[in-house]
């Protein structure tokens, strides 16, 4: 692919990145009350969409802007609070950060070995 290619794949999964972040963090705020985590995600995010755009990983941007997409959804539907009475009356923590970022990790890693698949079949086309 050419280089012009590259980077328009870059910025268009950085991009719909971005998009997904100010839904996320901002407009959806009210189902998380996270002020932090959706940003450790987010940079994150940007940052395997950098290395994925250096080695030509077009499966591995796409899989990582729906992993963060798709992690928040699934954290947000299956999360559930837990009471902690040692820690003081009333005090509850929610699980939904866990469940995003393992959904989220999941997705990068199925577009790494979708890369590698990829790989694998160039190379052997090329012999």
């Amino acid at each position: 692919m050419r280089d012009g290619h590259r980077i328009l794949w870059a910025l268009g999964a950085k991009l719909a990145l971005c998009i997904a972040f100010l839904l996320c963090r901002y407009v959806f705020f009210d189902l998380h009350d996270m002020m932090q985590w959706p940003v450790v995600l987010f940079v994150f995010g940007l940052i395997i969409i950098v290395i994925a755009a250096i080695f030509n990983g077009r499966g591995l941007m796409v899989c990582t802007v729906l992993g963060y997409v798709i992690g928040f959804v699934l954290g947000m539907r299956f999360n559930w609070d837990t009471y902690h009475p040692e820690r003081g009356p009333g005090v509850y923590t929610n699980n939904n950060w866990f469940i995003w970022t393992l959904s989220f990790l999941l997705f990068i890693g199925v577009g790494i070995v979708w890369e590698t698949v990829q790989l694998k079949r160039r190379k052997k086309r090329a012999i």
